[in-house]
C-alpha cells in the first residue's frame, strides 16, 4: 500500500520537529547522573555494551549515552520510523525489527553493528508492550554476543506522563532531570533456560527499580 501525501508529510516534518523539541528541553534542563563513573570507564575503555531503558523513558535518552557509536531496535511500525529519523539526528543508528514482525532482520542489524564495534540499545517492553515488562528478547542477544546489559533509567522534576500503554514520560522544559544507571547484567553464553528466565527476571526488576527511584530523586530534598 502507497502511503498517502499526508503521511509522507508526517514523516517528513513530525521527526525533525520532535529532534528540536528533544534539544530544546536539553538546553533548558539542568541534568544530574547517577552511579555513572563505571558506565563511562567502561564505554571510554572500548568496552562494548548493551543500553536498556523502559520504552516510555526514552525520549531524552539520547543524552544519556557518552560513547562513540550507538545502534538501537526499533519496531517496523510508523512510530518505528518516526523514532528511527528523530534519533538519526543525534548520530544514532538505527535497526528495525521487533518481537512481532521482522525479528530475525532486527537481529542481524544488531549484531552486525556489534561486530563494527558499536554499542546497541533495546527497550525490552517494545514496541508494544506490556509496559515495564521485559521480553526476552535483549537477554537471547546479550547471550550471543556476551555484551553486559546497562539497565538505565530517566526521571524529570516536571513532567506529562501520558495514559498510553508505555506510560510514555514527556519532561517540560526548564524542568530538572536525572539519569540513573544500574548495575551490569552478564548473560552467560552456555545460558541454559532458567538461567536465562533469571537474568530476564533480574533486568526487569533493576529497571523498575531504577524508574522508581528516578521519579522520586527530586522530592528528596537532599537530590536537589
Amino acid at each position: 500500500m502507497k502511503s498517502r501525501p499526508l503521511d509522507r508529510i508526517s514523516l517528513a516534518l513530525a521527526p525533525r520537529m520532535a529532534f528540536w523539541v528533544i534539544r530544546l528541553i536539553s538546553a533548558t534542563m539542568r541534568k544530574s547522573y547517577v552511579n555513572f563513573e563505571g558506565y563511562r570507564k567502561m564505554l571510554s575503555g572500548g568496552k562494548q555494551i548493551i543500553l536498556a531503558f523502559w520504552h516510555g523513558r526514552l525520549l531524552m535518552m539520547p543524552y544519556s549515552y557518552p560513547g562513540k557509536g550507538i545502534t538501537i531496535l526499533v519496531s517496523q511500525s510508523k512510530d518505528g520510523e518516526l523514532i528511527s529519523r528523530t534519533v538519526r539526528g543525534f548520530g544514532i543508528e538505527s535497526v528495525r525489527g521487533s518481537s512481532t514482525r521482522g525479528w530475525f532482520g532486527g537481529i542481524k542489524g544488531l549484531l552486525k553493528s556489534v561486530n563494527d564495534g558499536k554499542d546497541i540499545a533495546i527497550t525490552p517492553d517494545g514496541p508494544k508492550g506490556p509496559g515495564m515488562r521485559a521480553q526476552m528478547g535483549v537477554i537471547q542477544i546479550a547471550r550471543t554476543t556476551g555484551l553486559p546489559i546497562i539497565p538505565m533509567s530517566f526521571g524529570a522534576s516536571k513532567k506529562k506522563t501520558f495514559a498510553s500503554w508505555d506510560s510514555f514520560m514527556l519532561p517540560y522544559p526548564f524542568s530538572k532531570g536525572v539519569f540513573i544507571c544500574g548495575e551490569p547484567i552478564f548473560v552467560s553464553p552456555t545460558a541454559g533456560p532458567s538461567e536465562m528466565e533469571g537474568a530476564r527476571i533480574s533486568l526487569e526488576r533493576a529497571l523498575t527499580a531504577l524508574t522508581e527511584k528516578a521519579d522520586n530523586y527530586f522530592s528528596n530534598s537532599t537530590s536537589l
